[in-house]
């Protein structure tokens, strides 16, 4: 084969994977260069910009599939299907989808039955290293696995799961940064309200999720036991808290994250 890696599609979340890779210098660990890896995209830019990285910038998808052992998908779920159907000859050996909603056995319709695939569910913190990405394997060999754990690994942790579970996963990890982002900006405005101005309160809210999200991973503890230590009886957060149980936080964002896991299954179905 021409190339050990192809990327067909390099937007927001395989560029991301694409330019850990390369600025991290995992490929090495590997054994590869990136001129090992090559990369199509429709967007001439971003074509220069892999080549000045020193990546192998590919005429079209048609050769990446021809001409790669592992190919990444990073298209839109809408337009993998004509890219597959179009190419003249597909030659690889092991296929890793991003897709949303897209399962193992639809991609299994245009890959030899010997073909590995992954399907990987990352999300948007992996473009600075810290995002988490599920993952699940079929029919792939060990050294396929290691590679793809250990390139996913700069972007975040990874973590393996059956693809039963992926409806699950999109609605927490993948859809998650955004109920994260919404709430965050709660408390920026009430901190305005409160008489910080906007610059003070994005600051002191972002840290105190980061942090608080970073202690509760070190401490280990049920989350409902931290949530009740950082409250004192007759004291401030306790107010907060009593609002929140009040008005059913955990009945609304379980309504919330149903609907978008009922989406995802939805998706997959049309996909």
């Amino acid at each position: 084969m021409k190339y050990k890696l192809g990327f067909i599609g390099a937007g927001v979340m395989a560029g991301s994977i694409l330019d850990r890779i390369v600025a991290t210098d995992k490929l090495k660990d590997h054994g590869l260069e990136p001129s090992d890896v090559a990369v199509f995209d429709l967007d001439e830019a971003k074509r220069r910009k892999y080549s000045d990285m020193g990546v192998s910038v590919a005429a079209g998808s048609e050769e990446l599939l021809a001409e790669c052992e592992s190919v990444l998908l990073g298209v839109k779920p809408q337009f993998y299907a004509d890219i597959l159907k179009s190419a003249p000859a597909i030659n690889v050996k092991n296929v890793i989808s991003i897709m949303a909603g897209v399962k193992i056995s639809t991609l299994r319709r245009y890959f030899a039955p010997e073909t590995g695939i992954t399907r990987v569910m990352p999300n948007t913190p992996c473009r600075i290293g810290k995002g988490i990405a599920a993952v699940t394997f079929d029919n792939t060999d060990e050294a396929t696995e290691t590679l793809v754990k250990g390139l996913l690994g700069v972007c975040g942790e990874v973590i393996v799961l059956a693809e039963s579970k992926f409806d699950a996963v999109t609605s927490i990890s993948g859809s998650g940064p955004a109920y994260v982002f919404m709430f965050a900006d709660a408390m920026v405005r009430a901190g305005v309200e409160g008489g910080l101005n906007v610059e003070e309160s994005r600051a002191l809210a972002l840290a105190t999720i980061e942090g608080s999200a970073a202690f509760a991973s070190a401490a280990g503890e049920d989350l409902l036991t931290m949530t009740d230590k950082v409250c004192s009886k007759g004291g401030t957060t306790i107010e907060a808290v009593d609002v929140f149980r009040a008005k059913d936080l955990y009945g609304t964002v379980s309504e919330a994250i149903g609907a978008c896991r009922r989406k995802s299954e939805l998706l997959s179905e049309k996909l």
